[in-house]
């Protein structure tokens, strides 16, 4: 808007007043002031629809509406024009009412002077503009907010998409492809973790190392397909045998596997080897090719330990390994329990 030009309705339907306005306005060298009067409510609304108007003079008192209802249908119509109220009335509570409502000052047409009234339509167009800017920022802050709002989630499920990623290549990493049990490393970390649960509450804690007796000659008899479907079959009822949440079995080699028994003795570690045993029995897997039996048979190293002092996790493999060997040694088939310090 031209801050030199302002195109101003007046609605008022006293001719004197109008007279009395314009020469008001006259008196400023600042600015031009084109102005257009109307005496009806009606023919306001009209104008402001068919023409741009930068201020509004209101007098309350028209033949067509009276009161604050004036300023409130015009208000209907031009909520975007600032209006000052030009009116005969000095009832304050309609002064407060009309400003509270909307209207940008409340003038009392006696107490008016050119001054008076020019200041009020600069101060008036002034706050509006303030006012537009300010519904203008809000509108780019809201934008920015819903922006900011979209990217955040944007971000967040792509960072989900990315753990679960990570989770299942975390996974991936830690279980064994062919038989889907925990790998190698899955022992590693699950075996510290219990050495230093049973460390500090003084439990005992159990291991048995497995190894699938004379596997080599059933996978040349059978070949490998079979021979990997054995180790599954296997695999699957060693699990099966763990009954705990927290008790673990894993691939810890080719055909060799082993299961970590957290808070568990030697009497319970023998329970669930002989149990492990007995369900591979089970499984009647036929080996043709192993010159102790005519089924799959394993052989069983057990060792269990109270950990203390500087005593690592590795003594324990290393126990439960020396077990194995001599189960191995001793003719297969069977199962054998590494006393501590033995």
């Amino acid at each position: 808007m031209n801050s030199n030009f302002i195109n101003i309705l007046l609605v008022e339907d006293n001719l004197g007043d109008i007279f009395l306005i314009r020469e008001m306005l006259k008196q400023t060298h600042t600015t031009d002031f084109e102005l257009m009067s109307v005496s009806r409510l009606e023919e306001a609304i009209q104008c402001i629809h068919e023409n741009s108007f930068g201020i509004i003079l209101l007098d309350l008192s028209l033949p067509d509406s009276q009161g604050l209802d004036t300023f409130l249908n015009l208000a209907c119509h031009a909520s975007h024009i600032p209006t000052v109220v030009l009116t005969g009335s000095k009832d304050e509570t309609l002064a407060v009412e009309t400003v509270r409502h909307g209207a940008q000052d409340y003038l009392v047409k006696e107490q008016v002077s050119a001054e008076v009234l020019i200041r009020s339509i600069r101060y008036a167009l002034e706050r509006a503009q303030l006012l537009e800017k300010l519904r203008r920022n809000e509108e780019q802050l809201q934008q920015f907010n819903q922006e900011l709002k979209e990217r955040v989630e944007e971000r967040t499920i792509e960072l989900r998409e990315k753990n679960e990623q990570l989770k299942n290549l975390l996974k991936r990493s830690m279980t064994d492809h062919l038989t889907g049990i925990a790998n190698r490393y899955s022992v590693a970390e699950l075996l510290e973790r219990e050495w230093k649960n049973s460390l500090r509450n003084a439990m005992p804690l159990s291991i048995i190392m497995m190894d699938i007796d004379f596997f080599k000659p059933y996978n040349d008899t059978y070949g490998h397909p079979l021979g990997d479907e054995c180790l599954k079959q296997v695999a699957h009822s060693i699990q099966q045998t763990l009954k705990r949440p927290k008790d673990l079995v894993a691939r810890y080699g080719g055909e060799e596997f082993l299961a970590i028994l957290p808070d568990t003795d030697r009497a319970g570690a023998m329970v669930v080897v002989r149990q492990i045993q007995a369900d591979i029995w089970v499984l009647n897997l036929f080996h043709p090719a192993s010159p102790i039996r005519d089924r799959i048979t394993l052989s069983f190293g057990v060792a269990t330990i109270i950990p203390e002092g500087k005593t690592q996790s590795t003594t324990l493999i290393a126990m439960a390994d020396k077990a194995l060997y001599l189960a191995k040694q001793r003719g297969r088939d069977r199962i054998e329990y590494n006393e501590p310090n033995a």
